[in-house]
C-alpha cells in the first residue's frame, strides 16, 4: 500500500511523481519528471538521489521503484557524531 507517492499525468507524454509527505509548496515534493522517449521507453529526470535507472518500459514501474526504495533507504539518517578529544598541538624545542 503507497499512501505516500503518486504518479501525476501532466501531458499525453510527461508524467511526475510526487510526495504527498512534503508540504504543497515544498520544492523537494516533486521526486521525478517522466518523459515518453519513444513507445515502450520513458526517460526519468531525478531530482532526489535515489540511485534508480534514467529509462523504465512504463511510468507505473518508475512509481513502484520509488516505493520501494524508499520504505528500504540505502542509507542511515545521520545521527550526533562522536566527539574526538582536543589536544594541544605538540611542542616543538626551540
Amino acid at each position: 500500500m503507497n499512501d505516500r507517492f503518486t504518479l501525476q499525468q501532466l501531458t499525453p507524454v510527461e508524467w511526475i511523481i510526487v510526495d504527498r509527505s512534503r508540504e504543497q509548496h515544498d520544492p523537494h515534493r516533486t521526486v521525478a519528471c517522466i518523459h515518453e522517449a519513444r513507445e515502450g521507453e520513458y526517460e526519468i529526470v531525478w531530482l532526489r538521489r535515489l540511485g534508480l535507472p534514467s529509462s523504465y518500459p512504463s511510468p507505473q514501474q518508475v512509481l513502484d521503484d520509488v516505493v520501494r526504495v524508499a520504505s528500504h533507504p540505502l542509507w542511515v539518517p545521520s545521527r550526533k557524531p562522536v566527539p574526538i578529544p582536543h589536544l594541544a598541538p605538540p611542542r616543538v624545542a626551540a
